[in-house]
């Protein structure tokens, strides 16, 4: 009789319990094998720190760090090779050195394991390239707040225990300059509501010789109520000239099609640049200027009461306000000082009286804000603010490097951040409408 084998199915039950124990020895082979990768890592950091306990006395405090740097990142790249598991994928490739000198008061050199595919990653080279960049920060912080180099050294020095060279700030600096000359490039908007300019005078060294420049600027509404810088550039004087110029560039370099109102300073003849460039721009003259200049030819005995007076001239912000209105107030003005003051009569000269008060032609809710440039006057503070401790630039392009960054820090936690919603109310004047007249041409025998 045939042997005949017999096959028994192993039951659902003796499945399972194989299956578990299977389970059970693949788990035990991982713990054994991250057992022995910390073993390894452990004993490693063991040696490393028996190593430095036995030779503590003969080791500064920067061969110390340095020792214990190097350790720390063998230590990370045994376990990326561990992890590889596989030679043929990645395997370690020597060291490189790497000078630090945020680490020390010394320069350090650490030697960086490598690995062959370049894949290994190192958390303690990251930590320390980001001790590094926020000291750069800091450093590029506190000088567009207005420090000078030596102010900076003394800083990082006492709060950091670190020490910076003023050659290394003056390159690191230059990175200002980069995004100065990538915006001076770039397009802006096409349309703005206003657009308020000035000029601020920095002493800045041109050739052998130091001495106060005009820093040209420019600052726009645009549609959604936001300000923005238009124009930065410096220029030894102020000229009306200087500023078509940069209106010219504004136009046909930056994009810049249409601007409602420009508000200036009384600089003379300007609105024959501006209408060059923007035939169809209106044009206010800062009323802060002209009241500046009357009182400037006032004795200081009458000042009070003349500078009550002006003010009313120009104090037109109700709905019933208007250019007849504007003109009888001044006509009363000249009429009381003209006698004490005859000069006073050189203030109201016909052909340019009459911008002073283009912002009586807007609706009232916007009329204080566009009578002056007082807008961009937090601005010019600020400005001078940051550059009264450096006392002089060595050079114009420094000069703008710097105040670009300044004013782009400015911009951006204050004009982008804070929109003036009051300007939705902003709307061009009707050309034919009896307000836009001009001042004279009512009563031609008031100037």
């Amino acid at each position: 009789m045939p042997n005949i084998t017999t096959t028994t199915k192993p039951t659902d039950t003796e499945t399972k319990t194989s299956s578990k124990t299977s389970l059970l020895d693949n788990n035990h082979k991982d713990k054994d094998k991250d057992k022995d990768n910390s073993t390894t890592v452990a004993k490693l950091l063991a040696k490393s720190i028996k190593s430095l306990r036995e030779n503590l006395t003969e080791l500064s405090l920067d061969n110390f760090l340095k020792h214990t740097l190097e350790t720390v990142m063998n230590i990370e790249r045994q376990e990326y090779l561990e992890a590889v598991d596989n030679p043929n994928l990645d395997k370690g490739n020597g060291y490189y050195g790497r000078a630090f000198n945020n680490l020390s008061k010394n320069s350090l050199l650490i030697n960086i394991p490598r690995t062959r595919s370049g894949g290994l990653s190192l958390n303690t080279l990251e930590l320390l390239k980001i001790n590094r960049n926020k000291l750069d920060e800091i450093t590029l912080s506190l000088y567009k707040k207005g420090m000078t180099f030596s102010d900076i050294q003394s800083f990082l020095t006492e709060v950091f225990d670190h020490s910076v060279s003023p050659s290394t700030i003056s390159e690191l600096t230059k990175t200002f300059n980069k995004f100065r000359l990538a915006w001076s490039e770039s397009k802006l908007e096409t349309h703005y509501k206003v657009v308020f300019a000035d000029v601020i005078f920095v002493t800045v060294k041109r050739g052998n010789c130091y001495s106060k420049e005009g820093v040209f600027v420019a600052i726009g509404v645009r549609e959604d109520n936001k300000r923005e810088l238009l124009v930065l550039d410096i220029n030894p004087t102020e000229s009306a000239q200087i500023w078509g110029e940069f209106l010219h560039d504004l136009k046909f370099k930056k994009g810049v099609l249409s601007i409602d109102l420009l508000v200036a300073d009384g600089l003379n003849y300007l609105e024959d640049e501006l209408a060059k460039v923007y035939p169809n721009t209106q044009f206010q003259k800062c009323v802060v200027h002209k009241i500046r200049n009357i009182l400037n030819k006032t004795k200081p005995s009458d000042k009070l009461i003349v500078s009550q007076d002006i003010k009313q001239v120009f104090d037109n912000f109700e709905s019933t306000d208007n250019i007849q209105k504007a003109q009888q107030k001044m006509h009363n003005f000249l009429e009381k000082w003209q006698k004490i003051y005859p000069s006073f009569r050189n203030q109201f000269k016909e052909g340019s009286i009459e911008y002073y008060f283009t912002y009586i032609r807007y609706p009232p809710r916007v009329r204080r804000m566009i009578y002056t440039t007082n807008c961009i006057e937090n601005l010019n503070r600020q400005i001078r603010k940051t550059t009264k401790n450096k006392l002089s630039f060595e050079s114009p392009n420094s000069l703008l490097d710097y105040l670009f960054m300044v004013i782009k820090d400015f911009e951006e936690k204050n004009y982008m951040k804070y929109p003036v919603h009051e300007y939705q109310y902003f709307q061009n004047p009707d050309p034919d409408s009896d307000k836009n007249k001009n001042l004279n041409q009512s009563t031609p025998d008031t100037i």
